[in-house]
């Protein structure tokens, strides 16, 4: 756990250095009824070359976020999802609170987030993959 944490703060660190390739809007892929996107970016000057991937879901009652970092494989992963005491609608000031964390510190977890890693990498083009991992 210690070094997914440690691997997604420096990637988080490095956020003013990353360079955007690719956005998906999931709306379009019918993935997001209220809205989302998944972006494929590049930590720049990272040896090896580190690629992020982050998705967010916007919903009525809340939001999903998830964080992939990869290289030739997933290296760190995470995804948290947030509920807000009442829909929008009703409270558009409403702050949302965080209900679950998914990391990849348990098989489970790390299954899953697999699993959803390569859900969301087949979305962008293959071009942009092999782009983000050359550096």
């Amino acid at each position: 756990c210690g070094a997914i944490s440690s691997a997604l703060l420096i990637a988080a660190a490095a956020v003013a250095q990353q360079t955007v390739i690719q956005v998906i809007d999931l709306t379009e892929q019918g993935m997001s009824t209220e809205g989302g996107e998944a972006t494929l970016y590049r930590v720049k000057n990272s040896r090896p070359t580190i690629c992020k991937i982050d998705v967010i879901h916007y919903g009525e009652t809340g939001r999903s976020i998830l964080e992939f970092e990869f290289g030739a494989k997933l290296n760190a992963a995470e995804s948290r999802e947030y509920h807000y005491k009442v829909p929008l609608a009703e409270d558009p000031k409403a702050k949302p609170k965080l209900t679950k964390t998914v990391t990849m510190a348990t098989q489970e977890g790390r299954e899953t987030l697999q699993r959803e890693f390569e859900t969301y990498k087949s979305l962008f083009a293959a071009s942009d993959l092999e782009k983000c991992l050359k550096g």
